[in-house]
């Protein structure tokens, strides 16, 4: 057996990372309806406390994409950049409506058409988050975006980690 062959084998313990056993699709789509239906309750009894329960449920979504877009101020950027598309998109659509019942129903009917393509073009907008910025003003856009990352490297990163990660320090 070649080198290359015995980097690519299976067999070799230190290659093999344990996986966890991730739940089927139906139990996550079920604890995720789940999740809304608590918030949507915790906001009629106790509209005080929705913010703090809604940050605690969308803690482990900004922890993976956090992982996925390597951990620093790409990630932030694009994890606000995101919501803030999305809020807006939501907001607008709330504001176009003619009634709260008209709302409902167009977005029911309308949902797996516009406003998923919407979504899509807000997550392609999140992901290319910097150009906007750089393109402000060409010299005074480089410089925000490097003011910014010296502020995010400086003042939030460490604490933005703790908070995501806190839970699983302490298991």
């Amino acid at each position: 057996m070649s080198r290359r062959e015995e980097k690519q084998s299976p067999n070799n313990p230190a290659d093999e990372k344990p996986q966890p056993d991730k739940p089927s699709y139906a139990k996550r789509l079920g604890d995720r309806a789940r999740t809304v239906g608590s918030l949507g309750e915790t906001l009629v009894k106790e509209p005080k406390a929705f913010p703090k329960k809604t940050a605690h449920a969308l803690r482990p979504w900004f922890r993976k994409v956090w992982k996925a877009r390597g951990g620093g101020l790409y990630a932030c950027g694009f994890v606000l950049t995101f919501v803030y598309l999305e809020v807006s998109m939501l907001f607008g659509e709330i504001i176009a409506a003619t009634g709260f019942v008209d709302f409902f129903t167009e977005q029911l009917l309308e949902l797996p058409f516009r406003f998923l393509s919407e979504s899509l073009g807000n997550l392609v907008s999140a992901f290319l988050w910097p150009i906007p910025l750089l393109e402000f003003s060409p010299p005074w856009g480089l410089a925000i975006l490097a003011a910014i990352y010296f502020v995010f490297a400086k003042f939030i990163k460490k604490p933005l980690e703790q908070w995501l990660f806190h839970e699983e320090e302490q298991s």
